[in-house]
């Protein structure tokens, strides 16, 4: 039988200013499609913070778990900093906190070179919306993928994490994060099903660039 938790309602919170009120409402309603059933609803939050170009990530979602508490995900323009990476955090570009239900997003090295066009904004929100998809999904219990594992639409697994220490960060992000679906492997799947009420959506209708293939 499913479980029901404070799992079901999301904090997501901007902290810095590299997207749109909009935009996070989109990147929400996405999260909600993907984990159709395991997510009900989201809630939308800024926090405000000094103007920095880094952050300790653990500092971070300790602030967040005191300031909004309950299932949060934050995401920052600022780079995401820790001084053991493998012991708590799989890379800097996401994480999530093991001691609480609080990840991290940062939009740093996911942003292309220059945003000079809408195609450009639409692939960081993409690769945004990818790396939130896979550090929720640690928060609701999922682990990662060394290898490649695809869902059956023919995307990767969004908690697929295979050869970043061999790839490095421009090469991890082009090849693996823009390689990523929005839809899970059965894996994932049935997990989410039995712990969390998991149903899978086909019922995409959203414009291309943020865009789950059907399941």
């Amino acid at each position: 039988m499913a479980m029901r938790s404070r799992l079901e309602e999301l904090n997501i919170v901007r902290i810095g200013t590299v997207i749109s009120y909009s935009s996070l409402r989109e990147i929400g309603e996405r999260l909600l499609e993907s984990f159709h059933g395991a997510i009900r609803a989201f809630h939308l939050a800024h926090h405000d913070s000094p103007m920095v170009g880094s952050i300790d990530a653990q500092l971070l979602t300790m602030v967040l778990e005191l300031e909004f508490g309950g299932h949060t995900l934050g995401i920052t323009d600022a780079e995401l900093k820790t001084e053991d990476r493998d012991a708590f955090y799989h890379t800097i570009i996401g994480g999530k906190n093991p001691r609480n239900d609080v990840a991290v997003v940062s939009t740093r090295k996911l942003c292309p070179e220059r945003i000079g066009s809408d195609r450009d904004y639409r692939l960081m929100m993409g690769r945004i919306l990818k790396v939130a998809l896979h550090e929720v999904g640690h928060n609701l219990g999922l682990t990662d993928h060394p290898e490649q594992r695809f869902a059956r639409n023919g995307g990767l697994c969004p908690m697929s994490r295979p050869g970043f220490e061999r790839l490095g960060y421009r090469a991890y992000v082009r090849t693996v994060v823009d390689g990523r679906g929005l839809s899970f492997c059965d894996d994932c799947s049935r997990f989410l099903s039995m712990l969390h009420g998991y149903r899978c959506n086909t019922d995409w209708t959203k414009p291309a660039g943020l865009r789950p293939s059907d399941c």
